[in-house]
């Protein structure tokens, strides 16, 4: 494996300082299999010891379920899924769904779905971990291709396999996403590593088949998950490490790269348009943006050393009372002094400035600088962007022990907070693994990390409805307490009441939901139901046909209006509209439509 290092007039080298001098062309240097730090067979066998204990720890994620939180939205209840087809595949590659374009996670959501359906999450966790190691692999090959010490990549891909951080992005099936898009990712950026390799020293077609390869990589990262975008920064990054001279080739070569992300984009936020929050959390002003952005830059580096408090969801400090930290200077000032710290350090080496602005680059778009989501940081988003400060650890890691190798004492104190860290990380990770487990066990962990979050007992009620009805019951009242302008609290409360057969209970709930949200399709379509109940018939019609004008998709909209319009001896009508809810899925319809016939 051919490593690219820095060199060139006046850029130290490896993890010693020392400048290099030399005719090599910029960016790049010939290596030979037994030069310093360079073994094939170790490398293969640390890569190898790495991915293993990867899949020791996360083992038994295979023994998780699914989970209430978007698990259902993108399988159970997602029909283009469920059927593999022509007509499926076009629908996959032209339509955005729950908010996101990414088609070949859908894909391969639909392959699973062919094998176990929604029956068993196996297959589901079992390609998950998959992804996870040869993510693990590739990491291990991106780093390895830029730095020529040895220890670094090792380091740097054995954090990335057992981070508590990056657990929900393996354990939850829903966030395939993660895991597709990084590997395709950094496929593309060793693809690039051996398109620059080849500059001045490979043929015109080989270097040619790398810069395609890196491109084609590039186009199915987009696919997979949008965040990819951020590639042809990171590309500059991997230029400015190698110490690239500026060029107009340069310029030209990235052109393609820029013209995908900005197409996919552009399709991003035409998907996200309707996750974007107006709630509360959102009556910012545009400086307490600013410092909301810095308190979670601070947070996601804090987690990286110090993994606790970790949970699936994440509210903004000012829902959680905590106004304080809006307008704290602090967060501010670190980010700054740490900003600065990266500067001065280019007198030494370019390292420092390329593993922190390949965080910082990864992360950016995740930042609610657009508000996308309820969520201030989530643990998923650090999987590409920690990688780069990894790297920056690494590298510390590599100059203390070549510097203090020599002294037995300093060396082995070096290993042991090693050992120790990566005992602590594993741990916990192994830990995290359990709470995915199961809705319940995830929403328990959310409310004891947030117990005064109105959101958290909503979650946990969700999860506890159908074995624990007066469970649920509590929470969602703790919900409304917490928050009295709480609508999904309130339909959701009215929908356990309306199956219990407390009706003038589930008609309060409804009517105080929509009264905090007259656009909450649900609770439209759940009060019309029991309007009819009571036999108000018109008025349950007027509701139902709101709940269509705002969701035409809905299938239990349509099948509900067909029921209504069957008391009022509308046969017609009402098996068209079964049809329509037959169509879409349902099969309370189906038999509603060969029982009238």
């Amino acid at each position: 494996m051919k490593v690219i290092s820095q060199s060139g007039s006046g850029i130290r080298n490896k993890v010693t300082g020392k400048k290099k001098t030399g005719t090599n062309t910029p960016g790049f240097q010939k290596r030979t299999n037994t030069q310093k730090g360079f073994n094939f067979s170790r490398d293969y066998l640390l890569a190898g010891t790495i991915a293993l204990f990867t899949l020791l720890l996360y083992l038994h994620s295979l023994q998780n379920g699914f989970v209430d939180w978007d698990d259902p939205d993108y399988l159970r209840d997602n029909l283009v899924v469920h059927q593999l087809g022509w007509k499926q595949l076009v629908a996959i590659f032209s339509s955005f769904y729950s908010g996101n374009y990414h088609p070949l996670t859908t894909l391969s959501f639909s392959l699973e779905y062919a094998v176990s359906g929604y029956q068993s999450a196996a297959i589901y966790h079992f390609d998950n971990l998959c992804l996870h190691l040869v993510n693990v692999l590739l990491v291990f090959w991106f780093i390895r291709k830029i730095t020529d010490n040895a220890l670094i990549a090792p380091f740097v891909a054995f954090l990335f396999g057992i981070h508590p951080m990056h657990v929900e992005s393996v354990a939850w099936i829903s966030e395939r996403k993660d895991l597709l898009y990084s590997a395709f990712f950094l496929a593309g950026l060793i693809s690039y590593c051996y398109f620059l390799k080849g500059q001045g020293h490979g043929t015109a077609l080989r270097n040619r088949k790398f810069y395609l390869l890196a491109l084609l990589f590039f186009l199915f990262s987009l696919l997979a998950k949008s965040a990819a975008a951020v590639l042809p920064l990171v590309l500059l990054l991997i230029d400015f490490l190698q110490n690239r001279s500026f060029s107009k080739q340069q310029i030209i070569e990235k052109i393609p790269f820029f013209a995908l992300a900005l197409l996919f984009g552009i399709l991003a936020i035409l998907s996200q348009e309707s996750a974007i929050q107006h709630g509360v959390e959102l009556s910012l002003s545009p400086i307490g943006r600013f410092f909301t952005v810095n308190v979670a830059i601070v947070r996601y580096m804090a987690m990286l050393f110090y993994p606790a408090g970790l949970s699936a969801y994440h509210p903004y400090p000012i829902l959680q009372g905590v106004n304080h930290g809006i307008v704290n200077y602090l967060p501010l000032l670190f980010n700054v002094l740490v900003i600065g710290v990266v500067i001065y350090s280019l007198k030494y080496s370019r390292k420092w400035v390329f593993g922190f602005f390949f965080f910082i680059v990864n992360i950016i778009l995740v930042l609610q600088i657009i508000p996308v989501g309820g969520a201030f940081i989530a643990e998923r988003y650090s999987y590409m962007a920690y990688i780069g400060l990894f790297y920056i650890i690494a590298c510390l890691f590599a100059i203390a022990e070549e510097k203090f190798g020599k002294v037995l004492a300093l060396r082995i104190f070096l290993w042991l907070i090693f050992f120790l860290f990566s005992t602590l990380f594993s741990i916990t990770s192994y830990q995290r693994i359990r709470v995915w487990n199961n809705s319940l066990a995830l929403f328990d962990d959310v409310v004891r990390k947030y117990p005064d979050n109105f959101l958290a007992y909503n979650l946990r009620a969700s999860a506890r409805k159908d074995k624990d009805v007066v469970g649920a019951i509590e929470d969602y009242s703790k919900s409304v307490a917490l928050n009295p302008k709480n609508p999904r609290a309130f339909n959701n409360r009215g929908n356990i009441y309306s199956a219990s057969g407390k009706y003038r209970e589930a008609l309060e709930d409804y009517n105080a939901a929509l009264k905090f949200d007259s656009t909450l399709t649900e609770a439209f379509n759940n009060r019309g139901a029991i309007k009819a109940i009571f036999g108000d018939l018109n008025g349950a019609l007027s509701d139902i046909n709101k709940a269509i004008m705002l969701k035409p998709e809905s299938k239990d909209a349509y099948r509900n209006r067909g029921l209504v319009r069957l008391q009022l001896h509308d046969l017609s009508l009402a098996r068209d509209d079964w049809r329509k809810a037959a169509a879409l899925g349902d099969e309370l319809s189906v038999k509603l439509l060969n029982r009238y016939k």
